[in-house]
């Protein structure tokens, strides 16, 4: 039996969280969306990342995440909608201060241009059984009017939220995934993808 078999699940994010600490988030200034002259000025941890996930993964990094780390964090995101619209922040004052709280937003914010096609948004269940890649369920007529209409919300209405976070500097921020890769039929690998950024320079995964 491995050693990690009898180790704490806690521990061990700790422990990775440390690592990508270290050897990631303090050994470069720059973490770099694009090629561009923009996307260096703009993808400067100075300018704090996204957390990918919004759920006991997500919540259980921002635990272990060192506190001026920790206050790099933008925003929240996902792609359930219940968490988005009716959830809408991550509030811990015993973790982020009084007052401090945390957005949670639709992954499509943080595209280039602000937007994937709700036809293009895969949901997938995790399912351990064996599964064929990229059978994953591809956004329903009734899912697409959904999305749009918390999209819409979160965009244009919620203004309490959005002058929180500023939509140029969303587009190109570094991204920590917090959710379990090859677990969901395909369908976080696709929305991943979608969002452009480069793995190993603006793009990690923790979980």
């Amino acid at each position: 039996m491995s050693q990690s078999s009898n180790t704490p699940r806690r521990l061990l994010l700790k422990l990775r969280v440390k690592a990508w600490e270290d050897a990631v988030f303090r050994s470069s200034s720059t973490a770099i969306v694009g090629n561009d002259d923009d996307d260096r000025q703009g993808g400067r941890w100075s300018d704090g990342f996204a957390v990918w996930g919004a759920g006991r993964n997500g919540k259980d990094f921002l635990k272990a995440l060192s506190p001026d780390v920790l206050s790099k964090v933008v925003c929240l995101v996902d792609v359930d909608q219940r968490k988005i619209e009716s959830i809408r922040w991550y509030d811990n004052p015993s973790l982020l201060g009084r007052g401090n709280r945390i957005p949670i937003l639709h992954f499509s914010d943080l595209t280039r241009d602000g937007n994937v096609g709700t036809g293009d948004v895969k949901f997938g269940r995790i399912d351990k059984r064996k599964c064929e890649e990229g059978d994953f369920v591809v956004a329903s007529s009734h899912q697409r009017a959904r999305l749009n209409e918390v999209r819409t919300k979160g965009r244009n209405f919620d203004t309490e939220r959005q002058s929180d976070v500023d939509r140029e500097v969303l587009r190109r921020l570094p991204v920590v995934i917090c959710m379990a890769m090859f677990q969901t039929n395909g369908a976080l690998e696709s929305n991943v993808a979608s969002i452009g950024r480069v793995e190993g320079k603006s793009l990690w995964h923790i979980i």
